[in-house]
This record gives C-alpha cells, sequence and structure tokens, in this order.
C-alpha cells in the first residue's frame, strides 16, 4: 500500500527474482475506504497473473518460490479462505517465512525504495491518479541488478535473523 499525505491509498503487486521483474499491477481495493479484501486479490492479482509471472520465474531460475507479504487479503492464516483454496488448487507453495519480520521478503525493499523515492520528489503526488503514475514511475527505475543483488544477500539476511534472535535453523 502506497499513500502520501491526505492522497488516497493505492494498492499493488509486484513480483522480482533473479534475473526478473513483473509488471507492476495496480489493484483496486473494494472494502471501506478502498481497502484492499481477498476477493481484490484473487480477482485482480492471482488469477490473471500468478500463473504467468510463475512461468516466467520458471523458465529463468528453475523452481520458483512464491513469498507475499503479511497482508491480511493474501488469507495466509486460513487454509479456508478463497485464496488458500486457489494457490492450492494451482499447487503454489508459499516461501514459509516469519510475518514478524517483513525485511525478510525482498519485495519490502522494493517498496521502501520507491516509498524513499516518491518523498524526494520536488512535486508529490497529491491525489490517487498521480500517485498511481508515480509509484508505476519508481518500479519502471528500479534496476534488475540491484533486484539480483537483493536475492543474492538473502541467504546472509536469514543467517543474521537467526544470529540475533537466537533461534535454532534446522539441520
Amino acid at each position: 500500500q502506497m499513500h502520501r499525505g491526505h492522497t488516497t491509498p493505492v494498492h499493488f503487486f509486484g513480483a522480482i527474482g533473479y534475473g526478473y521483474k513483473s509488471p507492476l499491477v495496480h489493484i483496486h481495493g473494494t472494502g471501506k475506504n478502498s481497502a484492499f479484501k481477498q476477493a481484490d486479490y484473487l480477482g485482480q492479482v492471482l488469477k490473471p497473473y500468478i500463473q504467468s509471472f510463475l512461468e516466467a520465474f520458471k523458465a529463468i531460475c528453475g523452481t520458483p518460490q512464491f513469498m507475499e507479504d503479511g497482508n491480511s487479503a493474501h488469507g495466509h492464516k486460513s487454509l479456508t479462505n478463497p485464496c488458500a483454496r486457489w494457490r492450492a488448487l494451482h499447487g503454489i507453495l508459499l516461501f514459509p517465512h516469519p510475518a514478524i519480520s517483513p525485511d525478510m521478503n525482498p519485495i519490502e525493499k522494493c517498496w521502501r525504495r520507491i516509498k524513499q523515492a516518491i518523498h524526494r520528489r520536488q512535486i508529490q503526488p497529491t491525489n490517487e491518479a498521480e500517485m498511481v503514475t508515480a509509484v508505476m514511475e519508481e518500479w519502471e527505475k528500479i534496476p534488475q541488478q540491484w533486484i539480483n543483488h537483493l536475492i543474492e544477500k538473502q541467504e546472509y539476511w536469514v543467517h543474521e535473523l537467526v544470529k540475533r534472535r537466537g533461534w535454532s535453523t534446522p539441520n
């Protein structure tokens, strides 16, 4: 979710991987105050885009690992919600990661980069259309080399989190 000051929040879906950056999908929330709901995610992202994204990943890097952020619309906490049922029906397994550690998901660093870039703009977006345009422009500016570096560093960050939290790793 991207928003700035008094502007209407806007929602997006993007996928990254080593050697891959998807087109950015603007999602229209149908909940109260344009909240993003499970039906929005299922109808505007999963059904029309995920299979092609995963096929593109597979062509580039073998077996894809699908990771979502902690947005409740993704439906992680239940196996009976429509998003979880759809993923199960299509054999899409989620990469496990702790919900309390959003920095363990490389896409979060992309969203942070976009928010920072928008914040630095001389002219700030003042409405939904301007915010959508700004986010799309900043997404396109993210270099694939930078994304590749995020993916390469992922194993380091997992070990660093384990070390800092004192968790044990499976052998």
